[in-house]
């Protein structure tokens, strides 16, 4: 299922590509372990049924069911009024799904993990947290970010960061502005500007698992935060620092303003009511001061100082 010069293929993301193979990859998978029969159209039907059925009561994620019915119909046109209960199912699905919003990361916690990052040696990721918290990014807006991504304004007031393509970009390129004057001074002295490498280099899973570990170095499990956090936490820091909703929509990139409200709101509550342990917050001010430690030694670098 590549994308090809057609029709067939318009209007979609390679993103949403993968997600709808990897979709009736699992589906065939279940019907092959069962050995159950699709030659028509109703056994299709009451076999997705089937499989949405056990997916929800296994606790998988709802969005395996609904990419596997946007496939199917999207590429097999004729079969979307012949799936009834399948469609029934998922509408039932969608009716009782509750999600599980991420816990979003306040401006805290970001500098904790991005003084543990650069104290680990690992200044490109530090660099990466705070910009995906600064411009709200998606964990797949941030492993794409190259050197040559980020632009440096004249006479220090600020850089740009350049999205090439993001989720609701339409393949256009968007450009966020960064103005706080210390993540301005990091990136400045880790960006190569003609460099056109990534600046995480080792993929999404290493990632992942990188920032579980500096959850840990802050004192925190690996499940109470996850990398979607910066960007829901900065949507709310955001909001905060701008009073504007239009303008959380317009850096977050949101395709309807009543999501950005609703990541604002339900932010600001989750927010107010986390609670840390001692230790977490001792944890979290060491993480910071070696934030701070970093911020100092480039300043002390750029004056000439030794």
């Amino acid at each position: 299922m590549k994308p090809k010069r057609s029709l067939r293929y318009a209007g979609l993301h390679p993103r949403t590509l993968r997600a709808y193979r990897a979709a009736i990859d699992r589906f065939l998978k279940f019907v092959n372990k069962k050995h159950l029969k699709i030659s028509k159209p109703r056994q299709l039907d009451r076999q997705i049924a089937e499989f949405i059925d056990v997916s929800f009561q296994e606790g998988e994620p709802l969005s395996y069911s609904g990419h596997l019915l946007s496939a199917v119909t999207r590429f097999h046109p004729q079969l979307r009024l012949v799936l009834p209960q399948s469609s029934q199912f998922l509408r039932n699905w969608q009716r009782c799904y509750v999600p599980q919003r991420a816990l979003p990361a306040s401006w805290a916690l970001v500098e904790a993990l991005m003084g543990f990052a650069f104290e680990r040696g690992e200044s490109n990721l530090g660099l990466l947290l705070g910009l995906g918290f600064c411009c709200l990014l998606r964990t797949s807006e941030i492993l794409a970010i190259t050197h040559h991504h980020v632009v440096f304004h004249p006479r220090n007031t600020g850089l740009s960061v350049i999205l090439p393509g993001s989720k609701t970009s339409q393949g256009n390129p968007q450009v966020l502005f960064v103005e706080d004057p210390q993540l301005v001074a990091m990136a400045r002295a880790i960006i190569s500007p003609t460099s056109k490498r990534l600046l995480w280099t080792q993929g999404a899973h290493a990632f992942r698992a990188w920032f579980s570990r500096l959850l840990e170095d802050a004192g925190f499990g690996p499940s109470d935060y996850t990398p979607y956090a910066l960007r829901r936490g900065g949507a709310t820091w955001w909001f905060q620092h701008t009073l504007s909703i239009d303008s959380v929509v317009a850096r977050g990139r949101w395709a309807c303003p009543r999501t950005a409200k609703s990541y604002v709101d339900e932010g600001t509550m989750q927010l107010a009511n986390v609670t840390w342990t001692r230790a977490q917050r001792r944890r979290v001010r060491e993480g910071q001061r070696f934030c701070s430690q970093v911020r100092l030694r480039q300043k002390r670098s750029r004056s000439g100082t030794v």
